[in-house]
């Protein structure tokens, strides 16, 4: 049998991309689309708006169908629009690809810690996929896949992650969970890319004392003394969005260049 092209992969198949404007998610829509994906692209600022229209253009140029939504992930009630978003240009009324990308990566040390920052960063990072991810359960395919993008600071005890680590290993918890309620009743498959720093926005505005906590790590990398770049992560993602990633469930695939704390 003669191998599918990757470029041909995914026709026919609709994809949920959070926090996709810019950075790992818009890199991810953009390689989705050239696999023959439909992609809803999800930003919330007025920035983000600009960024995700270059996207859009990017994706219909090679013939993709896409859908841009506003939506704030950190509020329910927003969630829905990005479900209704992908039905509207699903050819099988079906979510395929669900990623959770978006995330909040401020930064705070624990003697400055406040409700209202735990709640915002909790609120992105963890509630979001807990929330979509229910409201895409009733239109998962067959076969489908979900992706979370979690982090190396799960494991490293960087200062100022107090949230932002919790958050994501918390994601990593899901990720199993999920893998076992949903793999035999919907044939879904769940895991997580956790990237070290990428060279994006998130990376470059983080407090630079948090900068200068990661440099040591950073210079030991095993693959190279670098932070990562995008088109580093999304390969990864996209083999787990793959049908030669069948047998890959609840797994988290670091990407981080091997990257491991050595305080």
């Amino acid at each position: 049998m003669s191998p599918i092209e990757p470029q041909k992969a995914l026709v026919g198949k609709t994809a949920i991309v959070t926090g996709s404007s810019r950075g790992i998610g818009a890199g991810i829509a953009i390689e989705l689309g050239r696999r023959g994906a439909n992609v809803v692209i999800n930003y919330t600022s007025p920035r983000g708006a600009t960024a995700a229209q270059q996207v859009v253009k990017t994706l219909e140029s090679g013939g993709s169908k896409v859908a841009s939504v506003q939506a704030n992930v950190a509020v329910v009630s927003d969630l829905q629009k990005l479900v209704d978003a992908a039905l509207s240009i699903s050819e099988n009324k079906k979510i395929d690809i669900l990623i959770h990308n978006a995330g909040s990566g401020d930064d705070c040390y624990l003697a400055d810690m406040t409700e209202d920052f735990y709640k915002k960063q909790s609120d992105i990072n963890l509630k979001a996929p807990i929330f979509l991810t229910h409201l895409c359960l009733p239109h998962l395919a067959q076969g489908g896949r979900i992706i979370l993008l979690t982090s190396v600071s799960a494991r490293l005890g960087v200062p100022q992650q107090t949230v932002y680590a919790a958050t994501k290993a918390a994601l990593e918890s899901c990720c199993k969970v999920w893998a076992t309620e949903l793999g035999r009743k919907h044939g879904v498959t769940v895991n997580c890319v956790a990237p070290g720093p990428v060279a994006t926005d998130m990376w470059w505005d983080s407090d630079p004392a948090l900068l200068a906590d990661f440099q040591p790590i950073i210079d030991s990398t095993p693959a190279a003394a670098r932070v990562g770049e995008v088109a580093d992560i999304v390969p990864v993602v996209l083999f787990l969005c793959s049908e030669e990633s069948r047998w890959v469930t609840g797994s988290v695939l670091s990407a981080s260049g091997g990257m491991t704390f050595i305080g």
